[in-house]
């Protein structure tokens, strides 16, 4: 791999041979949305030009983020706020899918939820029923309006019995404040003050999120790219799946974590920017 002196010279670094044209010809562009996309809802330099780049080669693109306190409609209208227009189908978030797997797993539960408002919609809207007391599943998200009570009463239910669900394994979620606590973080108290573990831990870096979203879309899993700013999530998940990976550094992992770790992207890029002009570049 390049050194890091290296790459400030140039915008990207391809690790195998022949990578650049294997990501050209993806027909499916697996993106996530904090930290590589944007940050705190402010698009990153070169974000639009991605999507432009993907609508004029007639590729397809949805984004898939672990984040999980939020419903589609919300992302959808944020990004139409952007003048990017999105199908329900072109957003995939780990709260959402969790609820969705549960679900087809388990049929209809009664669930308590560490989370928003937002979020136990999305569980009532796929079938199951919020409840505050005697659950059979506890659900513990990426919550902004986290208490201890939710904490207590989530510490006691697992406790009890009720199968311990995280829908994703994050410890942060980055923000142009910095680092907020995220599902992984809020679960591991929850572990620690009960001393149960999870029973099912879902969002990246599990591939069954990515394999759902590929077959959805009808394509091979060497024709969808994996796209993000993390190496044990995004990245990981991606090498499970299968697909093909770029490491943007707009968000959590820096080049000297990428040259460290054993988790090895096909392709890192500065930005999603740089990506959208490896896409129409003609070499």
């Amino acid at each position: 791999m390049d050194n890091a002196n290296q790459y400030l010279t140039k915008p990207y670094v391809e690790l195998k041979e022949g990578v650049k044209e294997r990501i050209k010809s993806c027909q499916l562009f697996i993106l996530d949305i904090d930290g590589t996309f944007y940050l705190s809802g402010r698009p990153f330099e070169g974000s639009r030009k991605f999507v432009d780049a993907l609508g004029r080669l007639g590729k397809k693109l949805v984004f898939l983020t672990n984040n999980s306190n939020r419903t589609i409609e919300s992302y959808i209208n944020e990004f139409a706020e952007m003048g990017i227009k999105l199908s329900r189908d072109q957003i995939v978030t780990a709260g959402v899918a969790t609820a969705e797997y549960l679900f087809e797993e388990f049929g209809p539960k009664r669930v308590y939820i560490v989370g928003t408002e937002d979020i136990k919609y999305e569980f009532q809207r796929v079938g199951h029923t919020v409840v505050e007391e005697d659950p059979e599943v506890v659900v513990v998200t990426f919550d902004k309006t986290l208490t201890y009570e939710k904490i207590k009463k989530a510490t006691q239910f697992v406790s009890k019995g009720a199968l311990f669900v995280v829908t994703n394994p994050d410890l942060n979620c980055p923000s142009s404040e910095g680092p907020l606590p995220d599902a992984g973080a809020i679960a591991s108290v929850i572990r620690k003050a009960s001393g149960v573990y999870p029973n099912i831990i879902f969002g990246k870096p599990e591939p069954k999120l990515i394999e759902m979203v590929i077959r959805h879309n009808n394509v091979g899993k060497n024709e969808a790219c994996m796209v993000g700013d993390r190496l044990y999530t995004d990245i990981l998940a991606g090498i499970q799946a299968g697909t093909w990976t770029v490491l943007v550094l707009t968000g959590e992992a820096t080049m000297e974590q990428a040259q460290k770790s054993p988790i090895k992207p096909h392709l890192i890029a500065k930005d999603i920017g740089v990506l959208a002009d490896i896409l129409v570049s003609e070499i």
